[in-house]
């Protein structure tokens, strides 16, 4: 891989992806009506707000390291509805992927490649139930709903 490639995927793909990625959350809050959602990109200083209805969309400093998606509503979700909120996310992945695949048939460059590769890494990573240094996938979260009583 070129460098340049290894710059675009971290500091253009990755963060497109996680975007992508928190805003299928965000969709999924939306749906179970959700009242305040807040979605971060990055980590560090903020640096921009973007406030449209009840999304808050705040970017970081360090933009390209990725992103959490917190809703609230007065009354407590649902399990179900835990679990559609998180499903959204890799969904998102998932469906953009396809999306990228179709355009890259017909466009076919390596940007597009990559941010295909990326978004199927995304949507299966984030499939599989596992927690690692206190942070925890979707898949583990969907788990965690699902066997809960």
């Amino acid at each position: 891989m070129s460098l340049y490639l290894f710059a675009c995927l971290v500091l253009i793909i990755a963060p497109i992806c996680t975007l992508i990625h928190e805003l299928g959350h965000a969709c999924g809050a939306k749906l179970v009506k959700a009242d305040r959602i807040k979605l971060y990109l990055g980590i560090g200083k903020r640096q921009w707000t973007v406030a449209l209805y009840d999304l808050e969309l705040t970017f970081r400093s360090i933009y390209f390291v990725g992103g959490v998606t917190e809703s609230k509503r007065d009354r407590p979700y649902k399990k179900s509805e835990i679990i559609w909120i998180t499903f959204f996310g890799p969904m998102f992945n998932g469906v953009a992927a396809t999306i990228i695949y179709i355009i890259h048939e017909v466009h076919p460059n390596s940007f597009l490649q990559l941010l295909f590769w990326f978004n199927v890494w995304m949507a299966v990573v984030n499939m599989i139930p596992f927690k690692f240094k206190g942070k925890q996938t979707d898949g583990f979260t969907i788990f965690n709903s699902i066997s809960r009583k």
